[in-house]
């Protein structure tokens, strides 16, 4: 098991989950009064584009996430999903403006950490 590869696709893996999800937030963002009606089901979730290229990106995340299962040991693969706290953490920053406090950066360091004593 190249460690390379391993933490390229769980990089890749992550960025897909978390670009589905900024879709899916962008999308219902768009969405003004949400309620459990099949007119607003239909109309402001299931013809919204931002939320359709969300549910795309979300099945390629999760088709990648069955190979990793296949072909990696779940022990290693399943704690390096945490890099998507990262990454979701720093698209709030960059995409929506979020404020990010000194606490959730060194959260992000012990997680990085934590990533890198996990493929050492």
């Amino acid at each position: 098991m190249s460690k390379v590869i391993l933490v390229l696709t769980s990089f890749i893996q992550a960025a897909t989950m978390i670009a589905g999800q900024m879709f899916l937030k962008y999308g219902m963002q768009k969405v003004t009064n949400f309620t459990w009606t099949w007119h607003c089901i239909w109309n402001d979730i299931i013809l919204n584009w931002g939320i359709f290229v969300g549910i795309l990106l979300i099945i390629v995340t999760n088709l990648l996430w069955l190979y990793m299962l296949k072909v990696y040991p779940f022990s290693i693969i399943y704690p390096l999903t945490s890099i998507g706290f990262v990454l979701g953490m720093l698209c709030g920053l960059w995409l929506f403006g979020e404020q990010v406090v000194w606490t959730q950066w060194i959260g992000v360091v012990l997680i990085m950490a934590g990533c890198w004593f996990i493929v050492k």
